[in-house]
């Protein structure tokens, strides 16, 4: 690998642009061809992707093992890998709570939600709105799926897409379609399998960049206790913020109460991640993934939570960000690996191709789902009955892969305009996730309520977070809803006084008067949005389930509930018969009609 020299100096020693050589690019090519040669194997060479069970559930014959590794990897998106450092860099270790986070919402997961869809065997987990509800339900909820897709994908590709350009010199607008036609291709023609066996060298190569950058950046620092001794001098070490206002912008519940209501949205009724729970054989080798998914998840998390306090523990004398010498905060983690890794053939680009993987595996898996939910609940209804069904259905799946696939690239070079990509994800992700998970937990947990509860809850959510949302964006637009970083230092900064003439940035710093401060809601922490969602969808279903007319519960489907609200229902009502309606000679010899059938 080359480095360019660069001024200012910084800490004494060269500023380099990373700048690829040959073992660089033949790594990161190298991952993405095997993608590619995945998607054709199991397009062209496995069994044939010609029907929805193949494309969609892999024929039901995936181990315990991919399917963990690539609900990881679907979750673990170079967003996560980016943002979660520069988080714990700037606003100190709070998320190290998500071992709390994990455990609980995968609890919630096992106990409330995989019970119900794998009994029901439902190709798409928004069917159980139609069979629980009626039909506008599910057709309410997959709108919000695809709305959400269309929303997030773009952000999970613009970040890796953005360090790949800063690293390598080319274009944003050029790299972003390449990267993002190979996930297409592979997607496309390989179905589920070929998603969940790429998703699985991706995470193993994600993991292992961000493994040898952890141990090389520990050394450099002097070690873990070192690394440790400046974190907690720097006031970076937060764990027991139990500041209840929610108001406050992270605090140990918003890690643990507030992102648990994601993560069971993201993974708990999310279509991505039930395609491939119904793709394993037993429910007890889907306990099994699901144990190993929270605990590989937590172990992932704090390797970049560590990785911050590594950067930090690096550049506590001069920071990189206060002194310009990056364009944006998100830009960090990339300039630390060029730092530390300069020199190590290859490496650099082994990360890159990490966190380019991650945005492939949320992307791919994202497509392949979306691709299950539009055929399933949009195109299917007006479609004629055909011999070919199945084959009708896998190339309409295809198609719809592409054209999403084609939207989400265009609308990449929007989010460019973005601010913090980790509080910006999560406010995106909000926007639909607290009323879609509202509507499937009302379906399961409240046996009284009906499609008219589940309609107006959701609604009111979407309008109401949508709202608070786009209000909170504008603001920090505007700089009247602002975040400081705690304290960052530029005391050892060397030659940079032309680009910075202060010591020290404080994050007590006072702000500027404004002629108007932002509405009381729209400061509400970004990390409660979901939550907030998801209580009202909750709240208002269940109240216009009530003044609408609710159901008797002995005529409700005891399947559609998890087996803990099964045990509160009355027995199923049977029919009765009316006794004139049965032959007189069946009442006097019942054996008769034995003998007869």
């Amino acid at each position: 690998m080359a480095g360019n020299a660069t001024e200012p100096s910084l800490l004494g020693q060269e500023l380099r642009q990373l700048t690829f050589g040959w073992t660089d690019y033949t790594l990161f090519t190298g991952l993405l061809g095997i993608s590619v040669l995945i998607g054709i194997y199991f397009g062209c060479f496995g069994k044939k992707q010609d029907n929805t069970t193949e494309y969609l559930l892999g024929g039901k014959s995936m181990s315990c093992f991919p399917v963990s590794m690539s609900l990881i990897a679907s979750h673990i998106s170079a967003v996560s890998l980016l943002a979660i450092p520069v988080e714990v860099y700037q606003y100190g270790t709070q998320y190290a709570v998500c071992v709390f986070t994990s455990f609980l919402s995968f609890g919630i997961i096992a106990l409330i939600y995989v019970p119900v869809f794998y009994q029901l065997q439902l190709t798409s987990t928004f069917e159980y709105l139609e069979i629980r509800f009626a039909r506008p339900v599910r057709t309410f909820a997959s709108f919000l799926y695809t709305l959400s897709l269309v929303i997030y994908v773009p952000l999970i590709i613009y970040v890796p897409a953005l360090a790949f350009s800063q690293a390598t010199a080319i274009n944003l607008h050029l790299i972003t379609p390449i990267i993002c036609i190979v996930c297409i291709f592979y997607t496309t023609i390989g179905g589920l399998k070929a998603v969940v066996w790429a998703d699985t060298v991706q995470m193993t190569v994600t993991i292992g960049s961000l493994l040898a950058v952890l141990i090389l950046g520990t050394v450099a620092v002097g070690g873990v206790a070192e690394t440790w001794k400046v974190a907690h001098e720097g006031n970076r070490i937060v764990f027991w913020n139990m500041d209840s206002s929610p108001f406050v912008r992270n605090s140990f519940w918003g890690m643990s109460v507030g992102m648990t209501v994601t993560w069971v949205s993201g993974l708990g009724i999310s279509q991505m991640s039930m395609q491939r729970f119904l793709a394993i054989p037993t429910i007890r080798e889907v306990h099994k993934s699901l144990g190993f998914t929270a605990v590989c998840m937590v172990a992932i998390k704090w390797v970049s939570v560590f990785t911050g306090l590594i950067m930090y523990a690096r550049y506590h004398k001069c920071d990189p960000i206060s002194t310009h010498v990056i364009a944006r905060s998100d830009q960090l983690l990339p300039y630390y690996v060029l730092d530390v890794a300069a020199e190590i053939p290859g490496l650099p680009g082994l990360f890159l191709a990490g966190l380019v993987s991650a945005g492939l595996s949320t992307m791919s898996a994202n497509l392949n789902t979306v691709a299950g939910t539009m055929y399933e609940d949009f195109i299917d209804p007006w479609l004629p009955e055909s011999n070919n069904k199945e084959s009708r259905a896998a190339n309409i799946m295809k198609a719809t892969v592409v054209v999403i696939g084609l939207l989400c690239v265009a609308l990449v070079f929007l989010v460019d305009q973005l601010g913090d990509i980790f509080q910006v994800s999560l406010s995106l992700h909000s926007i639909t996730s607290g009323a879609m998970l509202g509507i499937f937990t009302l379906g399961m947990l409240v046996p009284w309520a009906t499609a008219k509860g589940a309609i107006a809850g959701g609604l009111l959510s979407l309008i109401f977070t949508s709202w608070m949302i786009i209000g909170a964006q504008v603001n920090v637009a505007r700089k009247r809803l602002t975040y400081p970083p705690l304290v960052s230092s530029t005391e050892d900064c060397l030659n940079v006084e032309s680009l910075f003439n202060q010591t020290m940035t404080h994050a007590s710093a006072i702000p500027p008067m404004l002629e108007e401060q932002p509405f009381l809601l729209f400061t509400v922490s970004f990390m409660y949005y979901a939550l907030i969602g998801f209580m009202i969808t909750m709240v208002v279903g269940t109240a216009v389930s009530f003044i609408c007319g609710v159901p008797d519960l002995q005529d409700v489907d005891r399947n559609h509930f998890p087996p803990i609200i099964q045990r509160l229902m009355p027995a199923k009502r049977y029919t009765e018969v009316p006794m004139h309606s049965v032959p007189t000679a069946l009442i006097m010899n019942p054996e008769k009609e034995k003998i007869s059938s």
